[in-house]
């Protein structure tokens, strides 16, 4: 159900807050509500960029894979016009992954732990980018996840012909809970740039809390549907005794 929520400082900052199992998810600009939450213990996010990011999704789309692509006409990217500043996020002093951080690598402290995603995976290159780089504070090597993620080729639960795309830069559920297992994360992990909530499905699928905002309504109200499904999903292992490292299914 959701609701206004109020500051500690007793202003309206956000329209809406959803309580879905342990995850708390607030619509709003998290420059503005981050603070007002409380402590976190850990950030996985994938904040815009400042690249301008245009989605070529739209309504003309025809054929056979249409019926796979359900949300179109994608809104854009809120702040992706502008450069990202991640000295917000830094000030939180808790381990954490951000998306894209050679975009802002200048303003990032020095690590000898980023990610590598192999979006390939074997697969012949295009005219998008092969990898995408997360930069963590972790204490562990860099490493390279590999998990083909590519247009409408994609291994993994989010083959399009077991689930639609939900948000233009959409991440795989495997790769957020990879990176939460290799980074040692607990909860409550925040991300302060929701998108359609997939690190939240990941925290609900490993039994962490999570702390979500997002600015857009309509990715808000995705994210909101996607974790409350998760929730109601059987619990059939232990989330130690799943293997994310690589997800090979098509």
């Amino acid at each position: 159900m959701g609701m206004l929520w109020t500051s500690r400082k007793g202003s309206v900052v956000s329209g809406r807050i959803e309580h879905i199992g342990d995850a708390t998810l607030y619509l709003g600009d998290c420059l503005e509500i981050l603070p007002e939450i409380g402590p976190v213990n850990s950030v996985v996010t994938d904040p815009p960029y400042g690249i301008n990011y245009r989605s070529h999704h739209n309504s003309s789309r025809r054929g056979k894979f249409a019926k796979w692509i359900r949300y179109e006409n994608f809104p854009g990217i809120l702040g992706d016009d502008e450069p990202l500043d991640p000295e917000f996020l830094l000030k939180l002093n808790v381990p954490m992954a951000i998306f894209g951080g050679n975009y802002c690598a200048d303003k990032l402290p020095p690590s000898g732990c980023w990610i590598v995603w192999d979006k390939r995976d074997g697969i012949g290159s295009n005219n998008q980018a092969d990898t995408e780089l997360i930069w963590t504070n972790f204490n562990k090597p860099s490493r390279i996840y590999r998990q083909l993620w590519s247009g409408l080729l994609r291994r993994g639960e989010e083959n399009v012909s077991r689930q639609t795309k939900y948000h233009p830069n959409q991440k795989p559920v495997a790769l957020m809970c990879w990176l939460i297992k290799y980074g040692g994360l607990s909860g409550p992990i925040a991300d302060t740039h929701m998108g359609s909530g997939t690190t939240g499905v990941a925290c609900a699928r490993l039994d962490l809390k999570f702390i979500g905002i997002e600015i857009e309504e309509k990715y808000f109200d995705i994210a909101c549907k996607r974790i409350e499904n998760e929730y109601k999903q059987p619990k059939l292992f232990k989330p130690e005794q799943i293997e994310y490292e690589q997800n090979k299914i098509f």
